[in-house]
């Protein structure tokens, strides 16, 4: 996929469209050229609202929108600052997610369902521009209920309707509405027609937007697993059904969706803004890398696996025990030392990735494991765990893929005395390194890897299950809040509790 490129002008309308395109002058009833503001914007670029929705997506950092995740699947360990990985109860953000991207994907299927002008057709044929959309859409929407629980959607993004205290879906019903727009922004999109202008993750390639969606329906549907587990349910229904369509999953390095970032300011690598000096390799992580038989190792992984090579600056060296303070750290013997984040997933332009060809593979073959289909479950393994060595040299160019086979074969050879699906949970933590809602989410559905608590735990001992609701929710929609909080188990707004598919 080539490295896409970006100018400050369309920069400058794309942050403008998310932050006042859908609130200026709406509530005038004078005639349309009273009393604007002439730097105002009042009419969509299309291709803008496009491109700043996958951007922002791509762009946003902070504790609740990148690190919280990776943070609780004990990828890095908090070196001072301590806090998060100590499990902090703490409200959330959502913000973002609902002004900077779903907002534009609604404007942009809402008009896109009506009368096409010429102009907006050579920005996207309607079939395309609705599709690439609903997918999209289903992906944001996808991470906001899988972190959060129920969450505002029907109602979401109503202000002009009058809606502004928007009721909280049940996330069954939002999890099927996603699978429905997959399915639907899969089939619309058409190859003849004209390609989005504003598609900066595909490049208007309508063949890789359709090996998207079927590979986020295999991860959506496995997902349900606690709730509908029979080969003949619901998920496993739907699994099949990706799997089979016609325009095919990602299997493939050069199929996979990564976001792409340049030197301009406003589109840099989010991770390029913490510090480094805050965060380690956690000892959790590089142990079951090298295959000891330390405590920290908390895979039945025994094999060294080269991808520590990648991940840390001190592959060989020692790396952070998780979730201690920092005088509970001292009093048990350990230090924080200097072993961080390799530079090559925190540069300005370090590429970060959505969708890959290992994690779709992995997913197909915990699909064969739960008898979801008829595929080679250790084949299938074997692949995605090639295919992330492989990833990894493409994009940081790193070099350790001729190490990918021995170590596939190695772990193949463990499924007889672990069992296959222990093998592809823990397969999927190491390959879903940094990629934190994914890795966090499938630990909660799971149980692999073996994960233990943090010692200096601030909410009792207990691995997040979820982020707690944004304060102003409680505060300003607070008949919906008490309402979504009720479907929690226990029904209190705590990081402890458990959202439905969870339960």
């Amino acid at each position: 996929m080539k490295r896409l490129k970006y100018n400050h002008s369309k920069l400058a309308i794309i942050a403008l469209i998310g932050s006042l395109a859908f609130q200026s002058c709406s509530d005038e009833n004078f005639e349309s050229d009273y009393n604007q503001n002439e730097y105002g914007v009042y009419s969509a670029d299309y291709k803008s609202l496009m491109a700043g929705s996958i951007s922002q997506l791509a762009l946003r950092g902070g504790n609740n929108f990148l690190m919280k995740p990776v943070l609780y699947a004990q990828h890095l360990s908090q070196a001072t600052y301590t806090s998060e990985s100590q499990y902090n109860q703490e409200g959330g953000q959502w913000d973002w997610y609902y002004a900077r991207s779903l907002n534009n994907l609604d404007l942009i299927i809402k008009d896109y369902s009506g009368t096409v002008t010429p102009a907006m057709e050579a920005q996207g044929s309607k079939e395309n521009m609705i599709g690439v959309s609903k997918i999209f859409r289903a992906i944001v929407y996808k991470r906001i209920t899988d972190a959060y629980g129920d969450i505002p959607y029907t109602e979401a993004n109503k202000m002009q309707e009058g809606i502004k205290t928007p009721k909280f879906d049940s996330q069954e019903s939002i999890y099927k509405s996603l699978i429905a727009d997959l399915k639907e922004g899969r089939d619309m999109l058409d190859a003849s027609g004209v390609t989005p202008k504003g598609d900066v993750l595909y490049n208007g390639s309508i063949a890789r937007w359709k090996k998207l969606a079927n590979s986020v329906l295999l991860q959506a549907t496995l997902q349900l697993s606690k709730k509908y587990p029979g080969a003949s349910d619901y998920a496993a229904t739907e699994f099949r059904a990706a799997l089979s369509n016609s325009g095919g999953v990602i299997e493939t390095v050069a199929d996979e969706a990564w976001f792409t970032y340049n030197s301009d300011a406003a589109v840099t690598n989010p991770l390029n803004a913490f510090r480094a000096a805050d965060y380690r390799i956690s000892a959790q992580l590089l142990e079951s890398l090298k295959g000891s038989a330390s405590q920290f190792n908390v895979t039945s992984n025994h094999t060294v696996d080269a991808r520590k090579n990648a991940y840390a600056t001190q592959p060989n060296g020692t790396g952070l025990p998780y979730g201690y303070s920092l005088n509970d750290l001292l009093a048990a013997g350990y230090t924080n030392g200097t072993n961080t984040l390799a530079s090559r997933f925190r540069g300005v332009t370090s590429a970060r990735n959505l969708m890959t060809a290992s994690y779709t593979f992995l997913n197909r073959a915990e699909g064969a494991a739960l008898g979801w289909s008829s595929e080679d479950a250790t084949a299938l393994l074997e692949k995605g765990i090639v295919l992330n060595y492989q990833s990894l040299d493409a994009k940081y160019a790193t070099t350790i893929s001729s190490s990918a086979a021995a170590y596939a074969a190695a772990r193949k050879a463990d499924v007889t005395t672990f069992g296959i699906k222990r093998v592809i949970g823990e397969e999927k933590w190491v390959s879903l390194f940094l990629n934190g809602f994914e890795a966090w989410s499938e630990w909660r559905r799971t149980g692999y890897p073996a994960l233990k608590p943090a010692p200096s735990s601030l909410n009792g001992g207990f691995i997040p299950r979820r982020m707690q609701y944004p304060v102003n929710e409680q505060i300003f929609n607070s008949v919906s809040y008490g309402a979504a909080v009720q479907k929690l188990l226990p029904a209190t707004d705590l990081n402890t509790s458990k959202i439905w598919w969870d339960q």
